[in-house]
């Protein structure tokens, strides 16, 4: 049946600017199927139906093929070749026979290097001549691909131009509590480089604490002991472990979106505000290899470094500040561009039967720094095979969700989110009045050990409900009898509370579901197989040799755990599409809530009641909506389902639960953040940190000097009441009475 035939009712559609002309966006065509036959082949097919299809008919070739042509060429986001990427996604989606398919552009400031000055990082001795410079790419070392002239030199979003040389300090992994050593040492980073160990905060934050301590530039690297375990012979391309040369891409700017339309939707005709007033780092900040950060290291004089601040390779660790040799110091020379571009979206729907007017949201970010074969296209080639089959079953059966699916190819998401944020921001009104979830895949794998899954935890039981129902894609966990994706999760990553459930992380943020949960209140998550603990992050993350290679011949041989993950994302969805009651974890979040407010309460109880402050409310509207839970469940047993009023308005008050916790205030110190519980903290923009207003600013207290600690209890007080009546919203939605 043709669009045209279904769009017997009205549209409802949504507008997005670009280039002179306008680009009309269909987020969801609100149909009504009036062919008996239709109705009849559509009740045919029952949800557990639908679910079993998706799961089995999932192709791991296709995946693949799929990933082969996305890592073909760079594509960082703003580029021809991101460009190129997105229209290729649309035409398959349009080839496949989805409903409406768009492109969806934002004119944003984006970041890149210098096409004929690479950025370096250099020792010099005291005369000012170079005795050591990095190296400005990371050299080739398996695939092809690998020695391509289009490769871009190595460098971190939005880190400023400038070239700036002083003493060096080494400074672990950057942390405030690192600074905070250094510190008391009597070691001031004031006027000097920083060098750091990336891997335990977001870059981004250990760019801001160093120039907020007065740095003068920072130099990042990734150590061997996080990163290469086994040792150099065991590295890229013998292994997925870090080899020395690689250098990982990022961006160090805080904060989602387009960083000079802040709030507001980066389109043509938005207020820009000058540059220089955007929340940008303000001091030089550098990428380098650990092959290279070897050489600043082991000339390093000072202290010998705490023994926990060792590493592997090979030397001993001082702090500084400065280098060993008199009068040698180190220089850091950015040179990056910052430009005005555009990015784009690639938005497809499937039209809703019933409630065509509700949307389960998929979404991947399309840009990658170099070839993306991880990060984001391994979740790109899983989308795509998701919506072929999603649409294939449409095809033969006359199936159609009850809620409509919004598949999502997000732009420039490297420079912190951005094609994601503007579109949120564009379409809030209508994302927060219809959106019911949204479903992140970033990246189908970061390794083949077990599943990763950050979430609200409001989708708590369709989470591990669906990972119960997907097949072990590993053939040694199903030998030992663990023959579903959640006993190896369970067995591998166990919940260290409860240790026969799987560890469901909180929702940070560094990807594209930051603005849904974050500043619209629609409970999202993000799914992806990770690796095991001898590392603590993806070796290859940002990396050149993130490469299909990489992923064909060492991650996932056959992309059995491709499957996988396609297969749970498309359970995910079937059931928050087609359930008639969302099938929300009312129960799961009160027990989030109460070991949140249970902890704040045990460390910080007493600097608490030494101002007076009782914890007492606050607690109380946690048990309120502990009971309003209980009592909304309980009468759930006696809903009538087949009155669709009935139906219509439960699942609105499911749908209020989330949101009921958003601030339109934002956070202290982080306004861009709405949600008063699962929000990441400011001093680590990439984990969640419950209550993150409340725990920064006591945390921000124990630190402060007397004179400025009235200020910051003002600001604890007046957010302990926000977050107060906030919870209190929460439970009275779950209510049918006003009062």
């Amino acid at each position: 049946m043709s669009v045209a035939r279904l769009c017997q009712c009205s549209s409802t559609i949504l507008w997005a600017t670009g280039g002179v002309s306008c680009i009309l966006v269909i987020v969801a065509v609100v149909m009504s199927v009036d062919d008996p036959r239709d109705v009849t082949r559509r009740n045919d097919v029952t949800p557990a139906d639908v679910r079993n299809f998706i799961i089995n008919n999932i192709n791991r070739d296709n995946i693949r093929r799929s990933l082969r042509h996305l890592t073909l060429e760079p594509h960082l986001g703003g580029t021809e070749g991101e460009l190129g990427l997105a229209r290729w996604v649309a035409q398959t989606w349009q080839r496949q026979g989805l409903d409406q398919v768009h492109l969806v552009p934002y004119q944003t400031l984006l970041s890149y290097p210098d096409p004929l000055t690479p950025n370096l990082v250099r020792i010099v001795d005291g005369e000012g001549n170079t005795a050591w410079v990095s190296a400005a790419k990371q050299k080739s070392l398996y695939a092809p691909e690998e020695a391509s002239p289009e490769l871009p030199f190595t460098f971190l979003g939005y880190a400023p131009r400038g070239n700036v040389t002083g003493d060096v300090v080494y400074a672990y992994y950057g942390r405030e509590e690192d600074f905070h050593f250094l510190a008391e040492e009597g070691i001031d980073v004031s006027g000097r480089i920083v060098i750091a160990r990336y891997g335990q905060i977001f870059r981004a934050n250990i760019v801001r604490t160093a120039e907020e301590r007065g740095a003068l530039g920072v130099v990042m690297y990734s150590d061997p002991a996080d990163y290469a375990p086994a040792g150099p012979d065991f590295v890229y391309p013998h292994s997925s472990y870090m080899p020395p040369s690689a250098s990982p891409f990022g961006t160090v700017k805080l904060g989602d979106g387009d960083p000079l339309t802040p709030f507001y939707p980066a389109i043509e005709s938005a207020f820009r505000i000058p540059e220089e007033e955007a929340s940008l780092p303000k001091i030089p900040a550098q990428s380098v290899s650990y092959d290279d950060a070897w050489q600043i290291l082991s000339r390093m004089g000072g202290a010998v470094a705490p023994a926990s601040w060792q590493g592997n390779l090979n030397i001993t660790y001082h702090t500084g500040p400065g280098l060993a040799h008199p009068g040698w110091k180190v220089n850091v020379d950015v040179n990056n561009n910052n430009t005005q571009t555009t990015t784009y979206n690639v938005v497809g729907v499937i039209t809703g039967h019933e409630e065509p007017d509700r949307y389960v949201i998929l979404g991947n970010h399309l840009d990658a720094w170099l070839f993306g074969g991880l990060d984001p296209n391994s979740g790109t080639a899983a989308m795509l095979e998701l919506s072929r089959v999603f649409v294939h079953l449409r095809n033969e059966t006359g199936w159609r969700p009850r809620r409509s699916l919004v598949f999502c190819g997000w732009g420039a998401e490297e420079y912190m989110a951005v094609g994601s944020t503007e579109w949120t921001q564009q379409f809030a009104k209508q994302l927060s009045d219809r959106a019911v979830a949204y479903l992140n895949v970033d990246m189908a794998l970061e390794g083949n050990y077990t599943l990763r899954t950050m979430s609200s935890p409001l989708l708590t039981d369709a989470v591990f409900e669906s990972a119960k129902k997907i097949p072990n894609p590993d053939p040694a966990e199903v030998m030992v009898g663990r023959k579903s994706v959640y006993t190896t999760w369970a067995a591998r990553r166990p919940d260290p509370l409860q240790p026969d459930t799987p560890l469901l992380q909180a929702i940070g943020s560094g990807s594209d579901y930051a603005g849904f949960q974050h500043n619209l209140g629609i409970p999202s998550l993000d799914i992806c197989y990770t690796h095991d603990n001898s590392t603590i992050g993806e070796p290859m993350y940002h990396t050149l040799y993130e490469t299909f290679a990489v992923v064909d011949e060492i991650y996932d041989k056959g992309f059995h755990f491709h499957s996988a993950v396609a297969a749970m994302w498309g359970d995910l969805a079937v059931v928050l599409s087609e359930s008639k009651v969302l099938p929300f974890s009312l129960v799961s979040y009160a027990a989030f809530i109460k070991r949140a407010q249970d902890h704040i309460a045990q460390r910080y109880g007493d600097l608490i009641r030494s101002q007076n402050i009782t914890l007492k409310y606050f607690t109380d509207a946690g048990q309120t909506f502990n009971t309003s839970a209980f009592i909304f469940n309980k009468a759930l047993e006696s809903l009538d389902l087949k009155s669709p009023l009935v139906v219509r308005r439960v699942n609105d008050q499911l749908m209020m639960v989330e949101r009921s916790f958003i601030d339109p205030r934002g956070l202290p110190k982080q306004p861009e953040l709405n949600h008063v519980i699962t929000a990441p903290s400011k001093n680590d923009a990439y984990s969640s940190t419950a209550f993150a207003g409340l725990a920064d600013t006591l945390a921000d207290i124990e630190e402060a000097a007397e004179e400025d600690r009235q200020h910051l209890w003002r600001t604890f007080a007046e957010h302990l009441a926000a977050v107060t009546h906030l919870l209190e919203t929460a439970a009275k939605v779950l209510s049918d009475d006003l009062w």
